[in-house]
């Protein structure tokens, strides 16, 4: 993320234009312009966000910058996916802001504005173009090793980085929600480290908990009980974690089954949960229905309590689960 020119003096500037590809750094540029522009004063009443990709008016966004802010030392008014609202208004944006409101703060979030162009110019002249593009793929290390002691207070092994990077792919939300989950795992150490990364995350990785829902999914009752030994066998602490791990996957597969009922994309869904094998995710969202889905996360509350209360190890219960829900499925593809 990088930005243009600002006003040079500390003071919040009259206009800016968060752009790039990279919703999730737009979103983080957008929350700090704001932070900086109303301290402690209460966002609902000194800040409006607005669509700009529909049928957005001019004179909504003037009126509202021009409005005295309420217990506040200046309004802001964001506009997001701004791209057409710009295109349609571009001349009456480069007015207003060559003239601009003293307590108005105008924010523009879009995905590209040319630096060529005279509102450009304009708003790096009196305000800031914040640029906001994500990392290539060979640079996401690099960007979690620089981005860790801001984000959360430590710094990272690069081994550890590296194998974030590996297993959560260039998803840069979800690199940061993985970084602060890291950070807090790790208490009063100053350093994230490899054994951290390989304890947290590695365990919620499609690579082993996706093969087990997998073989569950195929009826593959073997196929998923050796990819369980696989995990414990390999992870030694995977048994503490267990449950709250195949929950994890579980509550996103929930989440994905949801979505696509919703009519969000196959891309989409893929981007959030950390999966680009397209064909591998249709796949598995097509081996369950939502209600399966739900059935697992009440199996899944049965196995730790059995746990939890002395009942069945960790261990068997978990195995006791994988072996219901694979026989459970062949009744119902039996009866159906």
């Amino acid at each position: 993320m990088t930005g243009g020119t600002n006003t040079g003096d500390g003071r919040t500037a009259p206009a800016y234009a968060v752009c790039g590809a990279e919703a999730f750094l737009r979103q983080e540029a957008v929350a700090d312009i704001v932070r900086r522009a109303l301290g402690g004063a209460d966002r609902r009443l000194a800040m409006s966000e607005y669509d700009g990709s529909g049928a957005l008016e001019l004179a909504v966004i003037l009126d509202e910058l021009r409005t005295l802010p309420f217990l506040a030392p200046r309004r802001v008014v964001v506009v997001r996916e701004a791209d057409r609202f710009i295109t349609q208004y571009r001349p009456h944006l480069e007015d207003y802001i060559e003239r601009p409101c003293e307590t108005g703060v105008l924010v523009l979030e879009c995905r590209s504005l040319p630096a060529n162009t005279r509102l450009y110019k304009l708003i790096a002249r009196t305000g800031q173009v914040i640029r906001c593009e994500a990392p290539k793929a060979y640079q996401l290390p690099e960007w979690v090793t620089a981005e860790c002691p801001r984000r959360c207070g430590k710094t990272i092994e690069p081994r550890a980085a590296a194998l974030l990077c590996q297993q959560i792919g260039p998803d840069l939300g979800l690199l940061d929600a993985e970084l602060r989950k890291l950070a807090l795992y790790a208490g009063d150490q100053p350093r994230i480290t490899l054994a951290d990364v390989e304890a947290l995350v590695s365990f919620c990785r499609e690579e082993k908990v996706w093969g087990i829902l997998s073989a569950v999914a195929e009826r593959n009752e073997a196929g998923a009980l050796r990819q369980w030994e696989e995990v414990v066998q390999t992870d030694r602490a995977a048994e503490a974690r267990a449950v709250a791990g195949i929950a994890y996957t579980v509550r996103r597969l929930l989440q994905a089954r949801l979505a696509l009922e919703a009519g969000t994309s196959l891309k989409d869904i893929g981007r959030t949960l950390g999966v680009w094998d397209e064909r591998r995710l249709r796949a598995e969202l097509a081996a369950f229905t939502t209600d399966q889905v739900e059935q697992m996360l009440c199996e899944l509350l049965e196995a730790d309590v059995a746990a939890k209360t002395g009942r069945l190890s960790v261990r068997a219960a978990i195995e006791s689960f994988i072996v219901r829900m694979c026989r459970r499925s062949q009744a119902r593809r039996a009866t159906g």
